[in-house]
Formats: C-alpha cells, sequence, structure tokens
C-alpha cells in the first residue's frame, strides 16, 4: 500500500469517526422542542438573512457607520459565494435527512459549513467592530447556530469546526486588509461619492 492509499484510507476512517459522532450529538437533541429551537437558530445563520438585515440598516446610515455597515455585508456576500464554489470542488455530500430542502435543493455539499464559516467571520468583525461584553452575544449565538446545523441534520461536526477556523481566517484576512479595501473600491463603501456617477 504506498503513501496516497494509506492517506485515502485515514481520510475515509476520519469521515466514518465523523458520521458516527455527528449522529450520536444529533440523536443526544433530537427531542421535538430542542429540534424546533435549532431550526430556527439554524436559520439564524443564513446569508440572505445578514445581507438584508445589513442592506435595511446600511440604508438609514451614514459616515462611518456606512462603511462598517458595508464592510460587513460585504465581506458576507463574498464569503458565502466563495464557500459555495468551495464545496463543489470538496463534493463531501450532506447528512441523508428530510429537514432543510431549502439547503439540500440549492446545495447539496456539506464541507465546509457556510453556516459555521459565516459564524467565524461574523465573530472577527463583531470583535473588531463591538468588543467586549457585546461580543459574547455573537460568540453565543454563534455557538448555538452552528451546533443547530448538526442537530437539524444538514450537517456534520468537520464541517461546523473547521468551518469555524476558516471563518475566522477569513475574518483575520479581512480585517487585515480593510484600509486597502476601503482605498481600493471608495464607492462601495461611500454613498457620497455616488452623486458624482448619477
Amino acid at each position: 500500500m504506498d503513501k496516497d492509499e494509506v492517506e485515502i484510507n485515514h481520510m475515509k476512517y476520519l469521515l466514518k469517526l465523523d458520521e458516527k459522532y455527528s449522529e450520536k450529538f444529533q440523536k443526544k437533541f433530537s427531542t421535538p422542542v430542542l429540534f424546533r429551537i435549532a431550526a430556527f437558530f439554524s436559520h439564524t445563520g443564513d446569508s440572505w438573512l445578514w445581507c438584508g438585515i445589513l442592506f435595511l440598516i446600511w440604508i438609514f446610515s451614514s459616515g462611518e457607520q456606512q462603511k462598517v455597515l458595508a464592510f460587513w455585508g460585504l465581506s458576507i456576500a463574498f464569503t458565502a459565494f466563495f464557500i459555495f464554489f468551495l464545496k463543489k470542488v470538496i463534493h463531501r455530500s450532506r447528512p441523508e435527512g428530510e429537514w432543510g430542502m431549502v439547503y439540500r435543493k440549492r446545495d447539496p455539499h456539506s464541507f465546509p459549513s457556510g453556516h459555521a464559516v459565516r459564524a467565524g467571520l461574523i465573530l472577527m468583525l463583531a470583535w473588531k467592530t463591538f468588543g467586549m461584553p457585546y461580543f459574547l452575544v455573537f460568540l453565543i449565538w454563534a455557538v448555538l447556530m452552528i451546533h443547530s446545523r448538526v442537530i437539524t441534520g444538514v450537517h456534520y461536526l468537520l464541517d461546523i469546526y473547521l468551518g469555524v477556523i476558516f471563518g475566522l481566517l477569513i475574518g483575520c484576512i479581512l480585517i487585515g486588509s480593510q484600509d486597502w479595501i476601503y482605498q481600493s473600491f471608495p464607492l462601495l463603501f461611500d454613498r457620497s461619492g455616488w452623486v458624482y456617477i448619477f
């Protein structure tokens, strides 16, 4: 058995363990009440919801707040598209199940969890924007939301844990590039310049 075959076998073993413990985790929280709570929290991580709310607030904002809201919204939207295509490349199928057909039909791939990546990104943005103690609210939300994705059966544990780590890294990169992004694409962050276009 060559090195590549050994690595493939190790990966298959890891994925099997992930499936096993994800199923155990899901069954542990499979009561009707907990499932309904998980279903609610699962939707709170939807990209369209975050971008929609941020857009509505952005419309009535100005100055620095306007820039920050645009940065949040564009970061979330960019990350959602990037993860969607990354999942197609990795091509891990979602767990079988009936809940979350909107996710299953639009995106049948599981790894990494887009919701978990988004949670990691939002945690970094919240830390930069608000700091403590408001960051704790986002942290509690993130923990509940990413685990709801396993409870509702649309993701495995590795999908969410590695997804959060990936989201934190993306958040670090975007925040580290924030000044450069503002300078390179000023019209995306300052509506006052739009009057000269229209």
